[in-house]
C-alpha cells in the first residue's frame, strides 16, 4: 500500500527541508541586499533569473494538483520567458521590472496554495487525532503497546511538521506587494504539510497492517487496502491517491495511479 517508496519519498523531501532550511539562513542576507537590487537592475536579473525558475519548477505538481492547473503553470512560465526575452533585447530596467512582476506572481501562488494545504491537512490530522483515540480506547485491555507506540510516533510526526508549515506560513500572511519575499519558504511550508499527512498515512497503514482479516495472503491484502480505503474515506477524501501522489512531488494522474497498481 503505502510502504513501497515511503523511504525515497522521505528522504527526497528531507533532503530538500535541509537545503530549504541552508537557504533561509542566507535568506536574511538576500533580504538585506534587495535594498540595493530593487535599484540595481542587473543584479535583480541575475538573482530573479534562476529563483523564479527554480521556484516554478518546485510548484509545478502543487499548482497541477490543488491550484489553477497547467494554465497557471502556463502563465508563469510565459511571464518568466517574457522577462527573459526583454533582457536580451537590452531592455534592462522593463526586465527587472517583468521579473519582479514574476516574483510577486510566484509569491501569491505559493502562499495561496500553502494556505490551502493548511487547512486540508489540519483538518485530516483533526480526524487522525480522534481516530487514534477510538482505537486506544477500543483495545486498552489487548497487548497491542508496541504498534499503538509506532501509531502515536506517526501522528506526533504529523503535528509537529503541521506547527512547522503553519509557523512559516504565518510569518507569510501580511506581506505588502511592494516587498515580495521569495516563495522558497512556503515551498518548504507545501513541503511540511505533505509530510504531515504522509505520517497520517502511514499511522492508519500502522494500524491495518497488524490485522490478520483472512487466511489467504492475497485475499488478505486485498481486504485490508478495502479497510485503508473505507477509513481515509470517512476520515479525509475519496480523492486521497491524488494527495499521495502529490506528496511525492509528483503530477496525479489516474494512468500513472493504474500503472503502479499493475506493477506491484
Amino acid at each position: 500500500m503505502l510502504k513501497k517508496g515511503v523511504l525515497a519519498l522521505f528522504l527526497t523531501v528531507n533532503m530538500f527541508v535541509l537545503f530549504s532550511e541552508g537557504y533561509s539562513q542566507n535568506e536574511t542576507k538576500d533580504e538585506d541586499s534587495k535594498y540595493y537590487q530593487q535599484f540595481n537592475p542587473a543584479s535583480l536579473i541575475k538573482r530573479l533569473s534562476y529563483e523564479n525558475l527554480r521556484n516554478i519548477r518546485l510548484l509545478k505538481a502543487a499548482i497541477i494538483n490543488f491550484g489553477g492547473g497547467e494554465t497557471e503553470v502556463q502563465k508563469l512560465i510565459d511571464q518568466y520567458a517574457d522577462a527573459t526575452t526583454l533582457y536580451f533585447s537590452d531592455k534592462i530596467e522593463e526586465a527587472a521590472a517583468k521579473f519582479a512582476e514574476n516574483e510577486r506572481e510566484i509569491f501569491n501562488a505559493a502562499k495561496k496554495l500553502a494556505t490551502d494545504y493548511s487547512t486540508d491537512s489540519s483538518q485530516f490530522l483533526n480526524k487522525s487525532i480522534k481516530r487514534n483515540i477510538e482505537i486506544i480506547m477500543q483495545e486498552d485491555s489487548e497487548n497491542k503497546q508496541h504498534r499503538n507506540a509506532v501509531m502515536a510516533k506517526y501522528l506526533d510526526n504529523a503535528k509537529s511538521l503541521q506547527k512547522q508549515a503553519n509557523t512559516i506560513l504565518n510569518d507569510h500572511k501580511n506581506v505588502g506587494e511592494k516587498n515580495t519575499p521569495s516563495a522558497r519558504r512556503l515551498i518548504t511550508s507545501i513541503n511540511y504539510y505533505r509530510l504531515s499527512k504522509e505520517n497520517l498515512f502511514m499511522m492508519y497503514e500502522t494500524y491495518i497492517s497488524d490485522m490478520e482479516l483472512d487466511k489467504d495472503k492475497a485475499k488478505d491484502k486485498e481486504m485490508k487496502e478495502q479497510l485503508f480505503d473505507k477509513m481515509i474515506n470517512e476520515d479525509y477524501k475519496a480523492d486521497y491517491k491524488k494527495d499521495m501522489q502529490d506528496n511525492k512531488n509528483q503530477v496525479y494522474t489516474e494512468n500513472k495511479e493504474n500503472t503502479e497498481k499493475e506493477t506491484k
